[in-house]
Parts: C-alpha cells; structure tokens; sequence
C-alpha cells in the first residue's frame, strides 16, 4: 500500500511540474511573442514562392507513360 501511495504522489508531483512548465511557456509566448510561430510563418512563405518558381518552370500536364506504350481496349459495359 506504501509503494502505491509513493507512487500516486510522484506521478501527482510530475503532473503539476508538467502543468506549470507549460502555463510559464504560454505566458513566455503571450508576453514575449511565439519565435517558432515566426520562422515556421517565413518558411511556408518562402516555401510557396519555391513551388511558384517550380510549377512555371516545368508544365503540369506531362505525360508519364509514352504514347507507345500500351494498347487500346474497347470498353463494353455488361449489366445483369
């Protein structure tokens, strides 16, 4: 019954640190602004200007398999 109580209070302490570890990381990012939020927002803008620059660069419509390749079927839909 002892350990269970030892045990009980310790994960009970490692909740309230986790808890107030991240309330003063919130408190860090309300008053001091989001530095992730920063980079992360700079990145997805330059990384859209890259897929602009790409997709003028190369046409969307290319064909993968050669015209040679493969056969015509004729399709017949069979109904019961």
């Amino acid at each position: 019954m002892f350990k269970f109580l030892v045990f009980l209070f310790f994960f009970f302490i490692l909740l309230v640190s986790l808890l107030g570890f991240s309330a003063l990381r919130t408190f860090k990012a309300i008053l001091f602004g989001n530095p992730k939020k920063r980079t992360q927002t700079h990145s997805s803008a330059s990384a859209g200007r890259q897929r602009t620059r790409d997709s003028h660069a190369q046409p969307s419509h290319k064909k993968i398999i050669p015209k040679e390749e493969g056969e015509y079927i004729d399709y017949e839909e069979v109904r019961d």
